[in-house]
């Protein structure tokens, strides 16, 4: 049975946040990926809870696409305090239809979602349900163009939530990728790559986050991804690592685009714990700030004054709990008048990867399974 998707606002600080538990490829119950889905699941109920909107699924939730794989999924997700939804991968449609998936899982293969002022829209990457086909089909993109179309009209932050890089796609390829330009998708969240990568063409952010079941990189984790007033940040948070930091606002250089907001002359950070957090402070040259917590939020703040020289500052922020626990999160901060990025921008998105970032989890190892790893 599946239950209605109904992902909770914003919290009360107007930060978006979402957590994406990359590609299951589920088998069996008592296996290690079904064991780690169990332990992400109480982590989130536990840490998580009403400070994120939802929880995604990219795809290949079922490595098989077997009705078996998929109760033993819908075993933990049904256990999750959070709303969550899927979306179809190559391995969901192995059996060649989406019977299973659609009882499983969602009762539709596409769908679309607003939460506060961002407009989701979950593309199914298979539009022939054939795990070879990586196929979107003209009726498909008129709708995907819609949905575009009027979020734009609606002043909405476009977001796309599909399986692959656009650049993956056998079919509808080129027109996906111009409605992604012609209307400034400011996001596309992705699973398939097996490893965390981030890619920024300038214009859209493109995050993967690392399989759940097929794991060549790494510990097991979930990414957070998070839209405040338009910034976006995201990290990959390694299970059962608490405290955990994330710097919301400002945004890191490396993910800046030409749509960025303003710059805010504000610190803000979302920051998760076992215990209570007792102190979040703020360092940047020859300052330290403490913020201060948004009543019923995970978010803390703090005004700062000006950076005085221009070019990329570091800022450093650290939680402690009363455990005495740490935990710190560091972005590069752009003052003054600089380009976007220095880097070379490629036509093709997954050309314009991010090097090894490895405070936000890219270790730069690209050994997935879809470019130069194992095969699976």
């Amino acid at each position: 049975m599946i239950h209605p998707f109904k992902p909770e606002p914003p919290d009360t600080a107007g930060v978006l946040s979402w957590v994406h538990i990359g590609d299951l490829h589920m088998t069996r119950a008592g296996e290690q990926n079904h064991l780690d889905l169990q332990a992400i699941v109480e982590e989130v109920n536990t840490t998580f809870s009403g400070s994120v909107s939802f929880i995604y699924l990219p795809g290949d939730v079922a490595d098989d696409g077997s009705t078996a794989a998929y109760e033993t999924v819908r075993e933990s997700l049904d256990r999750l305090k959070v709303p969550w939804c899927a979306i179809v991968g190559d391995h969901d449609v192995h059996e060649k239809s989406y019977a299973n998936f659609l009882v499983s899982m969602s009762p539709a293969t596409q769908y679309a979602f607003t939460v506060g002022s961002v407009r989701f829209i979950a593309v199914n990457a298979f539009d022939i349900p054939d795990p070879r086909s990586f196929a979107i089909l003209p009726e498909q993109l008129r709708w995907i163009e819609r949905e575009l179309d009027n979020a734009t009209h609606a002043g909405q932050i476009r977001t796309i939530l599909m399986h692959c890089y656009p650049s993956d796609l056998k079919v509808g390829r080129g027109e996906l990728t111009a409605l992604i330009r012609k209307f400034g998708v400011r996001l596309i969240d992705m699973g398939h790559t097996h490893y965390n990568e981030i890619s920024n063409d300038g214009r859209t952010i493109y995050t993967a986050t690392r399989s759940t079941g097929q794991i060549e990189e790494g510990p097991v984790g979930f990414s957070v991804t998070n839209i405040d007033n338009g910034v976006v940040s995201w990290r990959f948070l390694e299970l059962g690592k608490l405290p955990a930091v994330v710097i919301t606002s400002p945004g890191d250089e490396r993910l800046s685009t030409e749509s960025d907001p303003a710059a805010d002359l504000r610190v803000r950070a979302k920051v998760w714990g076992r215990t209570e957090i007792s102190r979040v402070y703020a360092r940047y040259e020859d300052h330290t700030v403490d913020l201060r917590q948004v009543a019923g939020s995970k978010v803390w703040e703090a005004a700062i004054p000006s950076l005085k020289h221009e070019g990329i500052h570091t800022l450093l922020v650290t939680a402690e709990d009363l455990n005495g626990e740490t935990a710190s999160d560091s972005i590069r901060v752009v003052v003054g008048d600089r380009p976007l990025s220095s880097r070379q921008r490629f036509e093709r998105d997954q050309d314009n990867t991010l090097p090894a970032w490895p405070e936000h989890g890219l270790l730069g190892t690209q050994l997935g399974p879809n470019k130069n790893g194992k095969k699976w």
